[in-house]
Order: C-alpha cells, then structure tokens, then sequence
C-alpha cells in the first residue's frame, strides 16, 4: 500500500545510522541532600522522551541514549523536588551524582464545595495561551494578542510567571509539536520551525518541510539503540510499527494494526465502481508504485473523507523498556521486548464506555513517571482515567473542575490545560490541577 514511502523513510534512517550509533551511558547515585541516605524508586528519564529508568534501593541508577549537543535528564519522585540536570556530552561515560530535596506540602489556596481549585500556572491581561510546551521548569508558549494567525508570538516563561523572552513567528502558526527526540517544533501553514532556547533566549530556525512530515513525524521513540517507527497515514485503515537498527541498518516489523471494519469498507469501494471506473483504478495502480486498486479506488470515491470514516487508532508507548501498543479495534494491549519478540498481550475494555460518545480515542502519557492516561468527556467536563498497563483496567479517575478546557497534558502527576471562562473578556489562562 505505501511501500514506496517505507523505503524513502529507510533511506533516511540509514542516512543517519551513524549518527544514532554514538550513545552515551550516564551513571550514577541519587541520595537525600539533608540526609546523605540512598533514595530508591527515583524516575530517571531523558526529558521529552520515553526512555525512562528508576534508581535501585541503593540509590543507584543508569541510563543509555544517543549524543546531541543538549541533553537534560529529569529525576523525579513523589516526595522529593523533581531536579534537571543538563549533560557534558563530550564524554562516552557519564558519571552523575544527584541530591534531592523533600517537597514541602503546600496548603490549597482555595476549597469550593469541598474541591480544591486549580493553581493558575499563567495569567495575563494582554496575552491568550493557544498552546505550550514544558522545557525543564519553565515552559513555552504559542500565545497571541487577539488573534492567532495576526499577533502570535513563541515566549518561555518561567514558573513564577515572568516573560524571560519572546520571538514573533513568521508565519501563520498552527500548534507546538514534540518530535522523538523531545524538540519543540512550531507547526505554521506552509512551514516548521525548530525552537532553541540557549540562556533562556528563544529562537527558531525553519526545517524542510517534506522532510518532517515524511522523515521525523513518522519516528514514534527509540528504544535500546533502535528507532521504532510508522507508515501511518490517516487515510489508511491500517498502518504498520517497524524498529530500525542502526548498527546493520536492518528494518523490522513489530505489528500490524487493523481497523478490519473501516479496513472491508476501504476495500469495497472498488467492488462499487462501475467497469469503466475499475479499470482506470488498474491503470493507475500500475503507475504508482506502492498503491493497488483498492487506494486508487478509496481516492476516487473520497472514502477517508466521509463523515462515517474513523481512523485507526494504536499508540504505541514505551514502558519500562518493553512496547506497548494499545489496539483500539482488537481491545488489547501488545507487549513485545527487544523490539519484535511478543512478550504477551492484555485485554482491555475501557474504551467501551455506558455512553460510546464520552470516549475521546485519546490516551495521554505522564512524560516524567510513565503512567498513561485515557480521556473522556461527559457534559462538558473532561476525566482523565488511568490505565495500568500490566491489567488493562482503570485504577484512578480525576474529573477536571472546569468545563470545555483545552490543549490537556500531563507531568509529573499533574494535569494542565488551557481555559477561559465564556462570555466573559478574560484572556486564556493555563492552569494545572493534581490527578488522584
């Protein structure tokens, strides 16, 4: 179906095969700064990326991953001050030490009805947040004046609310974007820019666009040395996950995944064409290479556009080293180790809601601790239910205290979103709100 596109995108992971063979191992021990005692169970993570580790009970830990010129390390534990520490990448072995400090538990600021009330992140009187993104403590945001496509600017901002700098953007800007390798990018209309922040400046500079669409956006993450994956397309009922090894250059596939109802439907748009119509299909199917009848035909009838079309829906998350895919349309989870051996598979049910409509085929994962989290909505009102992926089953749910947030995302056992109130003139606030 898109065998043409697999190849092109194997061209440029090969391409790049000897950059992604240059790793790096940090290593070190992680200890109570007021005490000097081992502190075990400590999230380690490169940050933006799934690649995640924890300490052991005698604080120790380590973590493998490929050399870029910045790479920050997030250490995170629900009783101590989550730390960033950026890395000497010079170097093939890191040796990294870590003190961290307790939390000290505020008391809320606000109960209403028994509830607590969100903290307000940001708030502004001439500034809406259209988007954001988290970089280490501090955050980016997409924000605008009056409009977005008129007035929008990039800003970091640090967590006491101080502007540290702002960049216009040239060009009409669509949303912030989390490539694998945890860069920020800055989708517009007709171009991508890449977001560097370098003592606390921002700045952008513009990438190919036809090279991020075919050769970044398909990459999912990377997982012990091999970068895992996709041919998807939203056209298609069907799409493939592959691992890529830099080392022999060797392209693997981990799983297919079906959308067998919308799948019979693709395929039958062609048995409905007239015998003209088919045999243009197979004229076309000849021409372009990776295509067969069935896509000529769905492209003719504008299958993928009818309203009655659903895309396929598997994310695939790396949790604890192992793959884990969640097949919507088979109700399981895939678990494979060393990329492509199936460890085994979990069934799940959780999207089979009482009422169909308040799932909202969206799972959301904690990028500091891992845990993954599915969205629905019931009134206006988002929950956020987590999923333990060893069972399949819900073992938490968090109902948001405002009504028709937005741009909802997760860290550190917090949600955060967008949000302003209606009919009245204040700006778009990012707030966020602990998840039970």
């Amino acid at each position: 179906m898109i065998k043409t596109y697999i190849i092109f995108l194997v061209g440029f992971l090969f391409s790049i095969s000897l950059i992604a063979q240059n790793k790096i191992v940090v290593i070190g021990n992680i200890t109570n700064v007021a005490t000097g005692k081992p502190i075990a169970n400590v999230h380690v993570k490169i940050q933006k990326q799934n690649n995640l580790t924890t300490s052991n009970l005698k604080g120790e830990y380590q973590i493998n991953c490929y050399r870029k010129k910045y790479i920050t390390l997030v250490f995170s534990h629900t009783s101590f001050v989550t730390s960033y520490e950026l890395l000497d990448t010079e170097k093939d072995t890191i040796y990294l030490n870590v003190k961290l400090a307790l939390k000290l538990e505020n008391l809320p600021t606000a109960i209403v009805n028994g509830e607590h009330k969100p903290d307000v992140v940001f708030k502004s009187t001439k500034i809406s947040i259209s988007d954001y993104d988290f970089y280490e403590d501090k955050y980016i945001f997409l924000a605008y004046g009056k409009r977005l496509n008129k007035d929008s600017e990039i800003y970091l901002v640090d967590k006491n609310e101080k502007i540290l700098s702002k960049h216009f953007i040239p060009g009409t800007p669509i949303e912030l974007y989390n490539d694998y390798l945890g860069n920020t990018n800055l989708i517009c209309k007709r171009a991508i820019y890449r977001i560097g922040v370098s003592n606390d400046k921002v700045s952008l500079y513009e990438l190919p666009l036809a090279d991020f669409y075919q050769l970044i956006k398909p990459i999912v993450d990377t997982l012990d040395g091999e970068i895992l994956f996709s041919d998807f397309l939203e056209q298609y009922p069907r799409f493939k996950y592959y691992a890529f090894n830099p080392e022999d250059t060797n392209v693997t596939l981990i799983k297919e995944v079906v959308h067998k109802e919308m799948d019979w439907q693709y395929n039958y748009e062609y048995v409905m064409l007239n015998n003209a119509d088919k045999q243009f299909a197979k004229r076309m199917a000849k021409r372009f290479k990776g295509l067969d009848k069935y896509d000529i035909a769905a492209s003719m009838t504008g299958f993928s556009h009818n309203f009655m079309y659903e895309k396929v829906y598997a994310p695939l998350f790396v949790i604890n080293d192992t793959i884990n895919i969640f097949d919507h349309h088979e109700d399981k989870i895939w678990k494979f180790i060393d990329d492509t051996v199936e460890l085994a598979s979990v069934d799940f049910n959780y999207h089979h809601p009482a009422k169909k409509s308040s799932w909202k085929r969206q799972l959301i994962m904690d990028e500091v601790n891992g845990k993954i989290y599915g969205l629905f909505n019931l009134k206006g009102y988002n929950y956020l239910k987590e999923i333990d992926s060893s069972t399949g089953k819900i073992v938490a749910e968090t109902k948001l205290y405002y009504q028709y947030v937005d741009e909802i995302k997760i860290k550190d056992g917090m949600v955060y979103y967008t949000y302003k109130p209606r009919q009245t003139l204040q700006k778009k606030f990012l707030y966020k709100e602990m998840l039970e």
